[in-house]
C-alpha cells in the first residue's frame, strides 16, 4: 500500500475509524452472481495464431446481480483480432429464452481510449442484456481470433479461479498442434493432458466447485493467490526477451538528433551518474505520458525521432528514449519488463500478459529508472515498482527492484490556542524519498482545483470552523523533500470556561489514522507491504487562565507480520503551558508482500494504537 493512496484517501474520503471493530469477515456478504459454466477454449496454430472461445452461464443471486451482469465488454484489437458474439440471451425464471436483439450488441470504443492522454485501435464489443431479474440466468458464448499474433510466432495464455466468485463447471483448455512445445505451469489446478485422435495435443484445467468469499480491501491481485494456470510456447524469461528484441529492434540505437540532444544536456558534466541524472531528468518532465496502441503499438517503441518530434509517448517510448540517451554518453542500460499493477506473482514459462509496463536498468551504477514517473526523483522508484520480479528485455535475464527506502511523510503542527478559546493553527507537513513523489503527484493532479475548494477539504477534515490558507509543493522539484504548508484559524477551539477536553485536530492527510485503520481488515489474502515512516507532531499552547488536569502518557506498542514489523510510538513533553505530543508509525519490511499474521496481535494492535490517537487533553 503506498504512502500516495494514503494521502489520498486520507483528505478526499475523510476516514475517521477509530474504535469500530472489525466485522467478521462473511458479514454482509452476498455475491451477485454464481458462475454454473464458465469454459475457456484456446486453439493455437503453429504460427501462434490463437482462436479462444469463452461460454459462461451466470446465475443472477440478487439485484446486485442483476446489475452486475446488464452489460458485457469484450475488449478486442481492431488491427489484430476480431470478435464475435456467437451466443446472447436471457434465460428467466421460468425458463423461456431470450435471445439479445442484433440493435443491442454494439462497439464502441474502449474505456481507456475515451479518456486521455490515450490513443488505441482497441475497440469494445458491448452486450446489452434485456428482462433481467433476480434468478434469471445469462448465457454468453464469445469467440476471439487472433489475426496476427502479438510476438510473431508465439502464444501464452493466463487464467485463474477466483475464489470471490461462486462457481460450478470451470474448464480452461489449450489444444496446439503435437510439434508446438507447450510450457505449463499450474498452481492447485488440476491439469490434465491429452493426445487427440487427428494428431493435436490437449491441456485441460478443471476449477473445484466453491462458494465465494468476499475479497479484501488492499490485497494483491487476485491472480497471485488463486488457483491458475499459465501455458506457453516460451519456455521462460530469456524465450520472451528474444521475441521481443526481435520484434522490436534495435529500439535504443541514438539518432544523430538524440546524439546531439544528450551532448547539449550534459555539456560540461563528466561523472556519469550525473549526466545519468540529467538525463532521466529531461525525458520525465519533457516527454509526456501519452499511450499510442496502434497495431503491435501496444509492444514496439516508436522511432526515436518522432518521440521527441511529438514531445510524447507511452512507457516503451519513455524507456527506450532514455536508453539510447545513456547510450549516446556511452552508458549501458536495458529496458526493462515490468508490472506495475497490483500483480507481485511471476509465472515460469514467458508470459506476455504477466507485465504491463516497462523501465530501464543501469548495470554500472546499479539503478532503476522510471522515466514515466514524472514527480520521482533520480534513485527513487514510484511504489508500484518496488520489489517487483522483473525480466531485464536486452539479456534476459529476471531481477528484482528494491524495496522502497528512506521514505517518509512528517507533519508538525502549532497550535496557539486565545483566551476566548479561539486558535491559530500553522502545518508543515513534508514528504521524502517515495513520499515526497506522492506529495507531487498528489498535488499535481489537483492543480485544477482551486485554493479555496482544498482548504474547504482540510478544513472539514480538522473540524475547524474558520478560514485558512495553503502552500502548495512545487510539482516539478527535484533533489529535495516536497512540503506544503497549510494555516488556519478556528472559532471555538476550546469551550471556555471549562472544565471540558481538547481533542487534538487531525493533521491533512490523517495518515496515521489512515493507516491503522487500514491494518483493521481482518485477512486470508496476501497483500502489499506497506513501508516508510509516519510522523505526526503537535506542539499546543494554552493561556494563562487554561490548566491541563493530567499529561497524556507516552506509549509504544509493536506489530509482528511474517514479512514486516509495525513500531508506533507516542511521546509527551511538557513545559508550563505548552505541551508536545509526538506520534509515529515505522514499518520495516523484508518483502514486497504480506502474507496475514496473528490475528488477535493485529486487534491488539490495532485497538492500543487507535485508543492512543483518541487521546484527548482534560482542562479546567
Amino acid at each position: 500500500m503506498s504512502l500516495r493512496c494514503w494521502f489520498a484517501c486520507a483528505l478526499l474520503l475523510g476516514i475517521h475509524q477509530a474504535g469500530a471493530q472489525p466485522a467478521p469477515p462473511t458479514q454482509g456478504f452476498a455475491p451477485g452472481v454464481a458462475y454454473e459454466k464458465r469454459h475457456v477454449d484456446y486453439v493455437v496454430e503453429r504460427d501462434g495464431g490463437v482462436v479462444k472461445e469463452v461460454e459462461s452461464v451466470r446465475l443472477l443471486l440478487n439485484e446486485a446481480g442483476v446489475r452486475e451482469a446488464a452489460r458485457l465488454t469484450i475488449p478486442y484489437s481492431q488491427s489484430l483480432q476480431r470478435a464475435e458474439v456467437l451466443v446472447a440471451r436471457v434465460i428467466t425464471p421460468e425458463g423461456r429464452a431470450i435471445d439479445v436483439p442484433p440493435a443491442s450488441i454494439f462497439e464502441q470504443e474502449a474505456y481507456a481510449s475515451q479518456a486521455a492522454p490515450t490513443f488505441s485501435d482497441y475497440k469494445v464489443k458491448a452486450i446489452v442484456f434485456p428482462q433481467l431479474t433476480v434468478g434469471a440466468r445469462v448465457h454468453v458464448k464469445t469467440r476471439l481470433t487472433q489475426k496476427t499474433p502479438f510476438l510473431p510466432g508465439q502464444f501464452s495464455a493466463f487464467e485463474f479461479v477466483s475464489p470471490h466468485s461462486a462457481r460450478q463447471d470451470f474448464v480452461f483448455t489449450v489444444t496446439a498442434p503435437k510439434d508446438l512445445p507447450l510450457h505449463v505451469q499450474a498452481i492447485d489446478l488440476p491439469h490434465q493432458h491429452e493426445a487427440l485422435a487427428d494428431g493435436r495435443v490437449r491441456h485441460v484445467f478443471r476449477g473445484a466447485n466453491a462458494q465465494a468469499v468476499p475479497s479484501e480491501a488492499g490485497s494483491v491481485a487476485r491472480g497471485d493467490y488463486s488457483p491458475r494456470m499459465v501455458v506457453s510456447s516460451m519456455a521462460g524469461g530469456a524465450d520472451l526477451a528474444r521475441s521481443w528484441r526481435a520484434l522490436a529492434g534495435d529500439a535504443t540505437a541514438p539518432t544523430p538528433r538524440v546524439i546531439a540532444l544528450a551532448e547539449q544536456l550534459t555539456q560540461g558534466v563528466d561523472d556519469p551518474r550525473q549526466q545519468a541524472r540529467l538525463l532521466y531528468d529531461w525525458v520525465r518532465l519533457n516527454i509526456r505520458y501519452v499511450n499510442v496502441v496502434l497495431e503491435r503499438g501496444g509492444f514496439v517503441p516508436r522511432p526515436l525521432d518522432s518521440i521527441l518530434s511529438n514531445a510524447y509517448g507511452d512507457c516503451k517510448d519513455h524507456a527506450t528514449l532514455l536508453g539510447a540517451l545513456l547510450r549516446a554518453k556511452g552508458i549501458d542500460s536495458t529496458p526493462v519488463l515490468i508490472n506495475a499493477g497490483n500483480v507481485f506473482w511471476m509465472p515460469e514459462p514467458g508470459t506476455l500478459q504477466a507485465f504491463d509496463h516497462m523501465i530501464v536498468y543501469v548495470p554500472s551504477l546499479a539503478l532503476y529508472l522510471d522515466a514515466t514517473a514524472r514527480h520521482a526523483d533520480f534513485g527513487t522508484l514510484p511504489q508500484v515498482d518496488a520489489g517487483k520480479q522483473v525480466l531485464h528485455a536486452a539479456t534476459g535475464d529476471w531481477a528484482r527492484t528494491p524495496l522502497p527506502s528512506g521514505s517518509s511523510l512528517a507533519s508538525r503542527q502549532s497550535i496557539d490556542v486565545a483566551e476566548d478559546g479561539a486558535a491559530r493553527v500553522r502545518v508543515h507537513v513534508q514528504g521524502r524519498g517515495e513520499a515526497a513523489s506522492g506529495l507531487r503527484a498528489v498535488f499535481s493532479a489537483w492543480q485544477s482545483a482551486p485554493d479555496a475548494q482544498l482548504v474547504t477539504a482540510m478544513l472539514a477534515q480538522a473540524g475547524a470552523n474558520g478560514s485558512g490558507k495553503l502552500r502548495r509543493p512545487d510539482p516539478d522539484a527535484a533533489g529535495k523533500p516536497a512540503d506544503f504548508d497549510f494555516d488556519y484559524d478556528t472559532r471555538g477551539f476550546v469551550d471556555l470556561p471549562g472544565p471540558g477536553a481538547i481533542r487534538l485536530p487531525a493533521t491533512p492527510f490523517g495518515a496515521l489514522a489512515t493507516l491503522v485503520a487500514l491494518q483493521r481488515v481482518e485477512r486470508r489474502f496476501p497483500f502489499p507491504c506497506p513501508s516508510g515512516e509516519l510522523r505526526e507532531e503537535t506542539e499546543i499552547r494554552l493561556p494563562a487562565n487554561v490548566r491541563l488536569l493530567r499529561d497524556p502518557p507516552s506509549e509504544a506498542y509493536s506489530l509482528e507480520l511474517p514479512e514486516a514489523r509495525f513500531d508506533y510510538l507516542s511521546t509527551v513533553q511538557r513545559d508550563g503551558s505548552t505541551l508536545k505530543l509526538s506520534r509515529s508509525v515505522t514499518i520495516a519490511a523484508s518483502s514486497a508482500v504480506c502474507t496475514p499474521g496473528d490475528l488477535q496481535a493485529q486487534r491488539t494492535f490495532v485497538q492500543q494504537v487507535e485508543r492512543s490517537l483518541r487521546t484527548q487533553l482534560l482542562y479546567e
